[in-house]
């Protein structure tokens, strides 16, 4: 099994998990960290590092690619087994927890229906003559 760690700034992993888990239920495999305000984000990814499993594979997500939680999360990466996506969202999260093993074609494309599930949404004006009703 995969162990998927969430990252960001303040408290958006948390909420992160507990909305995942409102829909997937608990996921043992599922943990977040979040910096608050005052801490360094390399105290954080020590704590994170504590936990890390020496074999089992480790898929960090992070709020920002390119924001402190996700660079600091780089020396995370001397790590065989790490690996660090940035710009999480809910459907990616939910996603991967759902599908418990993937490889790296699957995590491409669990990836590509997580941006292409960001879109505007907008009101259609209906007529009488829409087929649908």
């Amino acid at each position: 099994m995969v162990k998927i760690i969430l990252v960001s700034h303040n408290q958006l992993a948390a909420g992160m998990k507990h909305a995942v888990e409102m829909i997937a239920g608990t996921q043992p495999q599922l943990s977040a960290y979040g910096l608050m305000p005052g801490q360094k984000p390399d105290d954080v990814v020590a704590q994170i590092a504590k936990t890390l499993p020496a074999e089992e594979p480790v898929l960090i997500l992070a709020d920002l690619v390119g924001g402190s939680m996700c660079n600091a999360c780089m020396a995370l990466l001397v790590h065989a087994n790490v690996q660090l996506i940035g710009g999480m969202n809910l459907a990616l999260v939910l996603q991967l927890v759902l599908a418990q093993q993937f490889d790296q074609d699957s995590l491409q494309h669990i990836m590509q229906q997580a941006q292409q599930g960001i879109q505007e949404v907008k009101l259609q004006k209906v007529t009488e003559d829409d087929p649908f009703f």
